[in-house]
């Protein structure tokens, strides 16, 4: 009877005892393939998540959405009485991104704080219809910080505001259109911010209107004057 040669035990050996070393690499290699694809998920996840959010209106002393874009009465409403003499003008200016003025029939009137949260509220309106809201002298407790003011007033801004020092102890804080991505009933709005000394008192907060001007505005379009220039 025929013995086989050592040699050939040995490659017969190595051929058995190395399918489960292929087996092993192929299953190794798969799990390397499926480690990658969850990796790649992991990161689209968390890049959805880091995504741009958008600027929200939150739950506040006043309905910002039912008083922006409504009409005088319909704001009125919502505010206590009328505090000291209105103003008017017959223009009004938007920064898309430049400023520009176009007319319109412009209106500025303050209000008394139904909630006593604030000193007065100031309203704009454009046409006859609300294109501001601003929240002047707040009355609150603790350190003033530009998140706090937000979140009192009833916002959530996503972006970084532009600050500006006019004058020492004065501090503005800007969000234009692209940091604050805020929409009130369809349209864009811009915030500005302005304390001085960090005093809660002397701070106030702005929501105005800065919607791409329609056909209609454009086609009013001025130049700036002395009535413009008021604004």
């Amino acid at each position: 009877m025929l013995r086989p040669s050592p040699l050939l035990v040995l490659v017969f050996l190595g051929i058995v005892v190395g399918c489960p070393a292929d087996e092993s690499a192929t299953a190794a290699r798969k799990g390397d393939t499926k480690a990658k694809a969850d990796v790649k998920a992991d990161a689209k996840a968390d890049a959805k998540a880091d995504a741009p959010k958008n600027g929200r209106l939150l739950a506040g002393p006043l309905p910002i959405a039912d008083m922006l874009g409504h009409t005088p009465a319909e704001v009125e409403a919502k505010l206590g009485d009328t505090l000291g003499k209105g103003t008017q003008r017959t223009s009004c200016v938007r920064y898309v991104p430049d400023r520009t003025w176009f007319k319109c029939a412009h209106a500025r009137q303050r209000y008394a704080d139904p909630n006593g949260k604030f000193t007065a509220i100031g309203m704009e309106f454009e046409d006859g219809k609300a294109s501001a809201i601003a929240f002047d002298g707040f009355v609150a407790d603790g350190a003033f910080t530009p998140d706090a003011a937000l979140a009192i007033v009833g916002l959530e801004l996503p972006g970084q505001p532009k600050i500006d020092e006019p004058e020492p102890g004065t501090k503005v804080y800007s969000w234009f259109n692209a940091s604050a991505r805020l929409l009130v009933n369809g349209r864009q709005h811009r915030v500005q911010m302005s304390s001085v000394a960090d005093d809660w008192a002397r701070t106030k907060v702005e929501i105005i209107l800065n919607d791409p001007l329609s056909a209609d505005e454009l086609a009013r379009k001025v130049e700036p004057g002395a009535d413009e220039k008021a604004g």
